[in-house]
């Protein structure tokens, strides 16, 4: 275990060097409600708790300190934490806008992306025969680059659909907009290196 809830709470706001003013406003509470909780003074329902977990990126145990695992802001630095929980929290976040488009294109997205790498991981493989696969080696990654494509299309057009029909909602929520932050980050850094 790594320590009661407010110290977990409390932690993760000094990670990502953010007021208690601004987190407070962020999850829709008051400054001092949220210097209570993490003081330990009050103890938060569940609404609350699921807010904080979207909020930063975590899981609930891992926010309630139940596990170490499924808090993205493990290590000292949130360069660090992006990977698989960022898929799961985009596809969850799309599946809970209820928007078929949506999902469907998303899915059709990582489908092209996951089709190109297990090609190269089959490239890599002496002992698969990749003869006996339909798509040519030679025509796999443009096939899989133009598949990736026309879904990116179908899905921004049926983004822009959605927030057409839901002008007045937000569409990426607070957890994802972390998450959205420090892969740019990331992407920024990986970009400084290749230049």
């Amino acid at each position: 275990m790594q320590g009661p809830f407010h110290q977990i709470l409390s932690g993760l706001r000094k990670k990502r060097r953010v007021s208690q003013r601004k987190v407070a406003s962020d999850l829709y509470i008051s400054q001092a409600l949220l210097s209570h909780y993490e003081n330990g003074i009050r103890e938060p329902g569940l609404d609350f708790v699921n807010r904080a977990c979207d909020y930063y990126g975590v899981t609930a145990d891992f926010l309630l300190g139940r596990s170490t695992e499924g808090g993205y802001l493990e290590e000292d630095s949130p360069d660090n934490a992006p990977d698989a929980r960022v898929l799961c929290r985009l596809f969850q976040t799309v599946g809970e806008m209820e928007d078929k488009a949506l999902s469907v294109s998303l899915t059709k997205c990582f489908s092209a992306t996951a089709y190109r790498l297990l090609r190269h991981m089959a490239a890599a493989d002496p002992h698969i025969d990749e003869s006996a696969l339909k798509v040519p080696e030679n025509k796999a990654s443009a096939l899989s680059d133009l598949a990736f494509y026309q879904s990116e299309i179908q899905f921004l057009n049926a983004l822009e659909q959605h927030a057409d029909q839901k002008a007045t909602q937000k569409i990426v929520p607070e957890g994802l907009e972390t998450l959205l932050e420090a892969l740019d980050k990331q992407f920024s850094k990986h970009l400084e290196e290749s230049v």
